[in-house]
């Protein structure tokens, strides 16, 4: 089992990301992170009134609770590359991004969050250490159902 977990060194920066190898099919963890997109609370537990705001052809507006705050995000679905992207929108304490990308082949995948933000606030700061055990917990939460089905 692959199991990483990186952090940015550079203070103004908050570059966390976590990896595991997953034992499924890129179909069944594709369709996983798509339904994550419209309940993420299923697989993080900090997160809470989940709204979709707007759809478009690439990805939704939506919006949510998490850790104090309002988190608004445009997600932008790319299967042809395996990624999907969060871009933070109007958010009163980070600016960023949020990546979910899948590597490899059946059976021998590997699924990667990815979270570059950038506090702008003072109050920033005391999110910011919760954020990595989250991160993990998400991926491995995403694990176990991928390897269940």
């Amino acid at each position: 089992m692959k199991q990483q977990l990186k952090q940015c060194m550079d203070k103004s920066k908050m570059q966390i990301s976590h990896s595991e190898k997953i034992n499924s099919t890129f179909e069944t963890l594709w369709a996983l992170l798509l339904d994550k997109i419209q309940h993420p609370d299923r697989t993080i537990k900090e997160i809470t009134n989940v709204e979709i705001l707007e759809k478009y052809n690439d990805g939704i507006l939506r919006q949510m609770h998490a850790l104090g705050m309002t988190i608004k995000e445009r997600i932008i679905i790319d299967e042809q590359n395996k990624i999907i992207k969060f871009e933070l929108i109007e958010n009163s304490m980070f600016t960023g991004y949020f990546i979910n990308k899948i590597e490899g082949h059946d059976g021998e995948l590997t699924l990667s969050y990815e979270q570059n933000w950038i506090p702008i606030t003072p109050q920033s700061k005391k999110i910011e250490p919760k954020l990595p055990q989250i991160i993990i917990n998400g991926v491995q939460e995403m694990k176990e159902l991928a390897e269940k089905r």
